[in-house]
């Protein structure tokens, strides 16, 4: 380590980017940077005053990013040793800006659109929050009956003389395996989640998750809505730039996150590549892009004013995600309520019925 103009340095130690910044962290930095070029400041001075402003591993990245461009690096070529914080899209657009000489216009860009992630991401986090935490509270209380009040309920019914209903025999059943492998199974259930999670973040699982992602019909406005305003608005933002639209497609491609979406963009660049109109390259995957989006992105390229047709489809989008997750709980709630409601009748009917005979029979 060592000091530079007041920051300090690790020599742009990469191990800095292990835990990328946060969208807040990139949005203030992008904005802040813009306004103070904006004002005259010299880059460098800008990144001065970021780099006191900051804290922790974003204070000691912004440092580093500082020294190279006093070295006389370019602003993207310091990004750069951060890929995993500032991304291919925040390097393109600083590149583009800086290539152009519009440098505080492209970050002023770059700020606008990742606070738009922002907003999308938190509104489809909040939008599974109400179910999650159903999930978790039934999954905890059903735990909490099968280890602690089903082994003191059953040993009554299994000492009366009568014969039992198959819902009250079936719960003895599975007291009687509870108390015997309770242990296992608790933690089988939870390696089994988790080896779930661990499978869906994989590379080679991501054709089927992401698949089933676009396909299943509670979240799948959802999953192609998100998908559809992160392209539009990344690629607008980065032709805004003044990033020509093969690289703007490169990286609109490398920033989305579904394997079909990626898949498709990767395809579209190669026909973009050889003089082919985007809105013809999408138009060959319709189960991805609707055709409103295509014909307005024809109309954009015809007319002259593509950057304003992606960012009003990118608006389009994600108003229609916004609608989709205020409707999650709607679509939801029905489901896990009979889920929850059969769990519940089942155990008190286990429990209720044989009590009902016991009284019957002492009635009469």
């Amino acid at each position: 380590m060592k000091k530079q103009g007041g920051a300090k340095t690790s020599i742009l130690n990469i191990s800095l980017d292990i835990v990328p910044a946060s969208k807040l962290e990139l949005v203030v930095f992008a904005k802040h940077l813009a306004l103070m070029l904006k004002s005259g400041l010299a880059i460098t001075e800008a990144l001065k005053i970021l780099y006191q402003s900051s804290q922790g591993k974003f204070r000691a990245m912004v440092g580093d990013i500082y020294n190279a461009v006093k070295s006389g690096r370019s602003l993207a070529e310091g990004l750069k040793h951060y890929p995993k914080a500032f991304g291919s899209f925040f390097t393109g657009a600083v590149f583009a800006g800086e290539s152009s000489g519009t440098l505080d216009r492209s970050l002023e860009n770059v700020a606008a659109q990742l606070k738009k992630e922002k907003e999308l991401s938190d509104k489809i986090k909040g939008a599974m929050m109400y179910p999650v935490i159903i999930l978790v509270t039934g999954f905890g209380m059903s735990l909490f009956l099968a280890f602690y009040i089903l082994p003191k309920i059953v040993p009554i019914f299994t000492g009366l003389k009568m014969k039992l209903p198959w819902t009250t025999r079936l719960l003895i059943a599975f007291s009687g395996l509870v108390e015997k492998y309770g242990a296992y199974l608790l933690v089988a259930i939870l390696a089994g989640v988790a080896f779930l999670i661990w499978l869906a973040r994989q590379k080679f699982t991501q054709p089927f998750f992401h698949k089933l992602l676009i396909t299943l019909p509670i979240v799948r406005d959802i999953v192609r809505h998100a998908n559809l305003a992160r392209f539009t608005r990344t690629l607008g933002t980065l032709l805004a730039s003044g990033l020509n639209i093969v690289d703007s497609l490169t990286i609109a491609a490398n920033t989305t996150t579904n394997y079909y979406y990626r898949r498709s963009l990767l395809a579209v660049i190669k026909t973009t590549n050889k003089g082919s109109r985007l809105a013809d390259g999408l138009a060959k995957f319709r189960a991805y892009f609707p055709d409103m989006a295509i014909r307005m992105i024809a109309v954009g390229e015809e007319s002259g004013k593509l950057e304003e047709t992606l960012f009003y489809l990118a608006d389009f989008y994600e108003t229609e995600v916004d609608n989709a997750t205020k409707n999650l709980s709607t679509l939801i709630e029905p489901i896990l309520l009979i889920v929850i409601g059969l769990g519940v009748g089942f155990l008190a009917l286990s429990i209720i019925t044989p009590i009902y005979s016991i009284t019957g029979g002492v009635t009469r």
